[in-house]
């Protein structure tokens, strides 16, 4: 896991390693077509942060970031409000929060 310390002597969260990006590909490839996990996104070869997308009738992005002993997960807010030690923890933990509460369409 690499870690990178800031200017004043500090740590960063560690960053994904490509061994991350691809399981975490690989567990969403292993989902059914209509599992409301619709996606994941990163940028780079080793980024801070995955964003997992569900479907519109639930909260939609989901920033994912490593911990020194695993995973965080934080609502399209930022709020941070799950954390696992393996990515097969993280897919219960998005499966597990609650559909946004629908809103009266006229």
């Amino acid at each position: 896991m690499e870690e990178e310390s800031w200017g004043d002597g500090s740590l960063r969260m560690p960053k994904f390693s490509p061994e991350d990006i691809d399981e975490i590909d690989r567990l969403w490839r292993g989902l059914p077509a209509d599992h409301m996990w619709s996606g994941w996104a990163a940028a780079g070869e080793r980024p801070d942060t995955v964003f997992i997308f569900r479907v519109l009738t639930h909260w939609r992005r989901f920033p994912l970031t490593r911990t020194e002993t695993g995973y965080a997960l934080s609502d399209d807010r930022g709020n941070l409000f799950r954390e696992a030690a393996t990515l097969e923890e993280l897919l219960r933990a998005v499966e597990a929060v609650p559909r946004r509460a629908e809103t009266a369409q006229d």
